[in-house]
């Protein structure tokens, strides 16, 4: 019908509206001609299959095809009749071009009219009004203003776009102002704003945080976008919109790796990884899975976890056309269990991560710390000489570093002892990684505090004043794999974690990001210190320093060199310590094998100023 008006609206304008020259017989054959050649041409390119209540540019684009298809076409055919049959009447091409212009205009005009009718038929009428600005003056923040005038179940309002890049400052995108940052508050103000999205998936770490602060600061709630391949079908709707989280906050600059070298390590090996269901572990898994590995055995003694992420890589598998894992349940102090995988699959890189790895749990364990952390590191270790393996990647924690926790003093001497064997047995390297807390991992302050506060409070936090370094699971783990390249034995590697982060204002963000008040709808409470528990962590010993390496994120530490048979004595402390279990023997023996361990409300606390039980005299 369009194309039939508009045909029509063209014929007039062509003859200056003096229908008395128009030919009745020519119009109609003109006509046919016109309307036959429009169908075949939208058939061919597929212009109809767009939802008309979902059109956009690329629905335009298909009509702007077909229409000069359909134009060229029909001057051809007249012309050529013309060249056959002398007598017939040519159709003019200036009414071939009239035609396309105003039939493509209105065709599009059409669908577009039915669109925003839709939309606003659509919602209900009752719908309050929720007044919104975009950060982002470019393609994420147009896609998400057109995101929410779609949106069915929520009446938006976008009354500005923020940006912080000069040259739009002032401007207009789909008719909306762009404001600097510094405007938030006279938005908010003028505005009655109740949303901010933030549509840069980009942005820098510090313009977020800034961004996300004012908002909060003016009771506003932040939200942001999925990333771009999460949208459905490559289009952005408002319901994949969703809150920001405090991970986002705390989530760092984009690592940059350099996966040659990572996939020059890994690539056809036979790879082991211990601690394979736990938070570092099966992220270490999912990374070095891309990386092509001849075989990758996954060791853990947790059945459920492990089963989880075997049915995980299962379907990656098939994505991948590739069969190469292999899942083992075992705990790494069984020496002869472990002796038996070595033996079977012949590993070539050994990626260490089992561990006990709470600090309070372990303060009140000490024999199964030492056991675990210590021995069960001694017993892979041995195993990776005796059975040639290439490389042997420990990964340890801050808390290692002047420990004042049981936990923390485990993975020292199990440091020392990688260092030892690296020295004596130089055809294994050994490498040590040293980083702090991991966003998302189980047992983080950070699960706990969301429960705290979906529950109404209170909050607990053990200091006003304690601090901890973050790292993401992704970050950490691609920062073992580089450094695991990087490494020719007997290193440890340190991690730049940033800026400490104090806890108590993390916690009152995480309060704020929830849309409650601190202090006014969520209490915080203060329990004091957890035995074995540091205010402050720290990355280096008092004996240590470090070098810079190829990547600026991995720092190395000159690590200390311990006398062998001292080593091996205070480990034969510790196997005994296993056979009649004396957890301040234990304990003991770890403060005298590490001068720095001072415990911090701990029943392990008078240990510090009695005689030793041995010392190295005793040798």
């Amino acid at each position: 019908m369009v194309t039939i008006f508009t045909y029509c609206v063209a014929y007039i304008l062509r003859y200056n509206f003096r229908t008395d020259e128009i030919h009745f017989n020519i119009f109609v054959r003109d006509l046919t001609l016109i309307t036959t050649l429009y169908t075949i041409t939208f058939i061919l390119f597929k212009s109809y299959e767009g939802i008309i209540r979902h059109s956009g540019v690329a629905d335009t684009i298909k009509l702007v095809r077909a229409g000069i298809a359909a134009s060229v076409f029909t001057i051809l055919v007249s012309t050529l009749s013309k060249y056959f049959s002398p007598e017939v009447h040519v159709l003019p091409a200036s009414i071939a071009i009239i035609h396309f212009i105003l039939n493509i205009v209105l065709l599009a005009l059409s669908r577009y009219g039915i669109k925003v009718l839709f939309y606003q038929s659509g919602k209900q009428s009752m719908l309050p009004t929720l007044s919104v600005i975009i950060y982002g003056a470019d393609r994420g923040g147009v896609n998400t203003l057109r995101a929410l005038k779609e949106d069915m179940f929520k009446n938006y309002k976008v009354c500005a776009f923020i940006d912080d890049d000069k040259e739009k400052i002032n401007k207009y995108l789909e008719g909306v102002k762009v404001y600097p940052v510094s405007k938030i508050s006279n938005l908010v103000k003028n505005f009655r704003i109740t949303e901010c999205i933030i549509a840069e998936p980009h942005l820098s770490h510090d313009i977020k945080n800034i961004v996300v602060e004012r908002c909060l600061a003016n009771k506003v709630s932040v939200k942001h976008l999925p990333p771009m391949e999460d949208w459905i079908n490559g289009k952005l709707t408002a319901h994949q919109i969703r809150n920001m989280r405090i991970e986002d906050l705390l989530e760092r600059e984009l690592i940059h790796i350099h996966s040659g070298n990572i996939n020059d390590e890994i690539s056809g090996k036979i790879i082991l990884i211990t601690g394979a269901a736990g938070s570092i572990g099966s992220e270490l898994v999912r990374q070095v899975i891309y990386h092509k590995p001849k075989k990758l055995i996954l060791l853990d003694q947790a059945e459920s976890g492990l089963y989880d992420l075997q049915t995980e890589l299962w379907l990656m598998m098939q994505l991948m056309e590739e069969h190469v894992v292999e899942t083992i349940i075992c705990d790494i102090t069984q020496r002869h269990r472990l002796q038996h995988v070595f033996e079977t699959y012949k590993p070539e890189i050994v990626f260490h991560a089992a561990a006990y790895k709470h600090v309070p749990l372990m303060e009140t364990n000490p024999l199964e710390a030492v056991h675990v952390n210590v021995l069960g590191t001694k017993n892979l270790v041995d195993l990776s000489v005796e059975n040639k393996v290439n490389k042997f990647i420990f990964i340890s924690t801050d808390k290692a570093v002047n420990p004042t926790n049981v936990m923390g003093a485990t993975k020292r001497a199990a440091e020392i002892y990688v260092k030892d064997m690296s020295d004596r047995y130089p055809s294994t390297k050994f490498v040590t990684t040293r980083f702090g807390n991991v966003l998302g991992s189980s047992g983080s302050v950070i699960p706990l505090f969301k429960k705290q506060i979906e529950n109404g409070g209170p909050v607990t936090i053990t200091h006003p004043e304690v601090t901890r370094y973050f790292m993401t699971i992704s970050e950490a783990c691609q920062l073992v794999l580089q450094a695991s390249s990087l490494g020719n034995g007997g290193e440890i590697y340190l991690f730049d974690m940033g800026e400490s982060v104090k806890i108590y204002d993390l916690a009152r963000k995480m309060v704020l990001l929830s849309g409650l008040m601190p202090d006014k709808d969520i209490e915080f409470i203060f329990t004091g210190l957890r035995s074995g528990e540091k205010l402050h962590e720290e990355l280096l010993n008092d004996r240590e320093n470090t070098l810079p390496t190829p990547h600026p994120k991995i720092m190395v530490a000159n690590a200390t060199t311990y006398d062998s048979a001292f080593v091996e004595y205070v480990f034969d402390k510790f196997q005994h310590s296993m056979i009649e279990p004396d957890q301040f023997k234990v304990v003991a023996v770890l403060k005298e094998f590490i001068p720095e361990f001072i415990s911090r409300n701990s029943a392990f606390t008078g240990l510090d100023n009695e005689t030793r039980f041995f010392n190295i005299s005793d040798k």
